[in-house]
């Protein structure tokens, strides 16, 4: 078998009469030469190299040697080739699969230099676990093959491969190996070649994806208990009982587990893994909606299942009840503390003016209107929760404030404030035909339970940009569970947000030391319409990115004609009343629509800077993808998720990172990424779902004392960055030990 040529010496076996099979070699040498002539014949008749096409030569070093192989002869008229890597190990050594566990490194194959081959597909037979010192790893001793797809560039013409193969192989000691491969597979028939069986041997072991296989798999749940984090997993088997079950988590970010606990039943046919994350996970994260691809291998049979990772019940919990009553309380003073966010003090004007308005009401009408505008709260709030199910079960990205990303949401709330902004300067009172003046007069005025319930909601939707304390993980729970936990979250954050109008509504008494109404009211209702155009103003300012300036200046245009619409019964006293309202409706409903038309047109937002200095900061596009290498190469990386219309976000950048200190310390000594969430982004997305959140401001630093990344709070301040980019670049060693010692393979 270690034959330079072994497929030679299994060509002339071929030719062996049956009656000689059992002769010694030295009484047949004239059968012997008669094949070996008749070999080399056909090996001239095919042009030389027929023989020779179904593998490469071995390369060997000191601990393994490897070749391609091919399960043809020649490349006929395939597009895709069936090829593999074969790599024989010596006695005790091993190498690794695609997620190594602890330690190792998975192979790698660079295949520049190639002649007529398009790309090519590598696959993993199911690995074997190995354990030693508490160390879990996965890989293969003794003999593997690694199948390859090669699809090539021109169907009919020879296939010339040239590979640079980068393996790590362990036993006391790790030893990396490189390796040059090469195979050159004919023009011709693309027969079945001597080394189709053993592609096709190892290729039947590459875990099967999706549930129509031997084995389904079931969701994967998480759970924290005492301080430690577990995965449960439930599989079926469709073959027979299970015999010696095993599940290997590869979760995103990379997470390392222990061997798991099987449990099987009674029959044998469903089985459940629990196991105990042995790493560390970012402060105020969890396993809950993350990425993992789980394989669970059982003798023979392999299957493959990649989902996302659901809040559950652990071991010894029994009931989920404890947990969905914490995060109840956690949406609650979320909700709460979302009143204190820069996110909610455009609409101060809308709640200041709902209380002044009630200084001398009698507490049944107090009670009664700031009720409302609890209702319209939670009823808000229960809408976008409604929204979020809908886009969750049709298989879209969900996300907190994700409304935000949409043009016409933006230019419809900013043509709104701009209306609320006309009732408070007084250009109109009630709004034609009459069966909506009671709705439209009151609603900007707080008068009525129409016009506080339309206050309630519309404030909840413009605090919605902002996450804080408590709510980012309120809410990744949330959209990492079921549509109970979204409604029961979503509910508990509108109370929570609701509770200072409850507040007044159970004591109505407090209106009464707001001063009698006067003429200081009229100067309040100006000042406070001056907040709310500056809170359209703002909301425009999101559109560039989205549609561009041109498109965001013909939008600010139609709703600057809008509001002189209105305000033309004062400027022109003759005009028809009709003629203002009428116009101003056009001139809204354009506004709305002219989004539709621009959007994707010449977008230019100002959170994406890549290439462009803010501060001091040169900040680059993010690419999750360069993060884990520039991590390996000792480098410290600052990641910014941020938007133009996440106002936390604005202000951490002024108050925090772009200040001198700060700014300086991230410029030097890391490289620092800025993703830009003002517009929907699919990577974005998956990327805040590995650390359990669903809005922003999100930052993280990585770095060689933290790989899997130090997760910053909400609110920014210049210590905990500065602390997390000492950690994270090896200058603390509190945590840095303890990751260093999880690249070593003891085995």
């Amino acid at each position: 078998p270690n034959s330079d040529k072994p497929q030679v010496t299994n060509r002339i076996r071929q030719w062996k009469p049956a009656r000689n099979r059992r002769t010694p070699l030295h009484r047949r040498t004239p059968q012997f030469l008669f094949a070996a002539a008749a070999a080399l014949a056909l090996q001239a008749i095919s042009g030389g190299s027929q023989v020779l096409a179904a593998s490469g030569e071995w390369q060997k070093t000191e601990f393994v040697e490897a070749r391609l192989v091919s399960a043809v002869d020649g490349t006929g008229q395939l597009a895709e080739l069936p090829l593999g890597v074969e790599v024989r190990l010596k006695d005790q050594w091993k190498t690794y699969w695609r997620s190594p566990g602890d330690a190792g490194l998975p192979p790698v194959l660079d295949w520049t230099g190639s002649g007529n081959l398009k790309s090519a597909t590598l696959a993993y037979p199911a690995p074997h676990r190995f354990t030693l010192f508490n160390h879990q790893t996965f890989g293969y001793k003794d003999q593997v093959v690694f199948p390859i797809r090669a699809a090539v560039t021109e169907p009919g013409r020879a296939l010339d491969l040239k590979a640079k193969f980068d393996i790590l192989v362990c036993e006391a000691i790790c030893v990396p190996q490189n390796l040059d491969l090469t195979l050159r597979i004919p023009e011709g028939a693309a027969n079945p070649g001597v080394e189709a069986q053993l592609i096709n041997r190892f290729e039947s072991q590459v875990p099967v994806a999706g549930s129509s296989n031997a084995i389904e798999i079931g969701d994967a749940r998480a759970s924290e208990i005492n301080g430690k984090h577990y995965l449960e997993v439930t599989a079926l088997s469709k073959a027979g009982a299970f015999a010696a079950p095993d599940i290997i988590a590869e979760v995103e970010p990379a997470a390392a587990f222990a061997a798991p606990e099987v449990s099987l039943s009674e029959s044998g046919y469903r089985a459940t893994f629990k196991l105990v994350l042995t790493s560390e996970l970012p402060p105020g994260t969890s396993l809950a909606g993350r990425g993992v691809t789980l394989t669970l291998i059982d003798g023979a049979h392999a299957s493959e299942h990649a989902t996302k990772i659901v809040a559950g019940t652990g071991p010894g919990l029994g009931s989920s009840l404890a947990l969905n009553a914490a995060m109840f309380v956690f949406a609650l003073l979320g909700g709460l503390i979302l009143n204190l966010m820069p996110c909610v003090l455009p609409v101060l004007s809308l709640k200041l003016m709902s209380l002044v308005e009630h200084g001398d009401a009698p507490p049944a009408r107090v009670r009664v209107n700031f009720l409302a505008t609890a209702a319209g709260i939670v009823f808000s709030l229960m809408l976008i929760a409604a929204a979020l199910i809908a886009l969750k079960s049709a298989g879209l990205s969900v996300g907190w404030g994700i409304q935000f990303q949409q043009p016409v949401f933006i230019a419809a709330i900013a043509v709104i404030v701009a209306l609320f902004a006309c009732n408070m300067w007084g250009f109109f009172e009630i709004i034609l035909p009459p069966s909506l003046s009671n709705f439209a007069g009151t609603a900007g005025t707080g008068d009525g339970i129409i016009g506080n319930f339309v206050i309630g909601a519309f404030a909840t939707l413009l605090a919605t940009p902002c996450s804080a304390p408590f709510v980012g993980t309120a809410v990744g729970f949330a959209l990492a569970g079921g549509t109970a936990q979204i409604l029961m979250i979503f509910f508990a954050l509108g109370v929570g947000l609701a509770l200072p109008y409850l507040a007044i509504a159970a004591y109505p008494a407090v209106a009464r030391f707001i001063p009698r109404p006067g003429m200081w009211m009229v100067r309040l209702r100006q000042v406070l319409g001056l907040a709310l155009a500056g809170t359209a103003v703002w909301l425009l300012s999101i559109l560039p990115a989205q549609i561009g300036w041109n498109g965001t200046l013909a939008v600010a245009g139609l709703i600057g004609a809008m509001v002189f619409a209105l305000a033309s019964d004062r400027l022109m006293p003759n005009l028809p009343q009709f003629a203002g309202r009428a116009a101003a409706l056009v001139l809204g409903l354009a506004a709305l629509g002219l989004p539709l038309v621009m959007k994707g047109s010449n977008p230019t937002s100002a959170a994406t800077v890549a290439g462009k200095e803010t501060g001091s900061i040169a900040w680059t596009t993010f690419d999750r993808d360069q993060i884990k290498s520039l991590v390996s190469q000792g480098k410290t990386v600052f990641v910014d998720v941020t938007a133009d219309w996440c106002v936390v976000c604005q202000s951490n950048k002024k108050l925090v990172i772009n200040t001198k200190i700060v700014s300086d310390r991230i410029g030097t000594a890391a490289i620092p990424m800025r993703a830009d969430w003002t517009s929907p982004d699919a990577k974005i997305s998956a990327f805040l779902a590995t650390f359990g959140r669903y809005g922003i401001p999100l930052n993280v630093v990585y770095g060689p004392g933290a790989p899997a990344g130090i997760l910053l709070p909400e609110l920014l301040t210049q210590d905990a960055v500065l602390k997390a980019l000492d950690k994270a670049s090896g200058k603390s060693t509190s945590s840095a030990l303890p990751v260093e010692n999880r690249q070593r393979d003891g085995t």
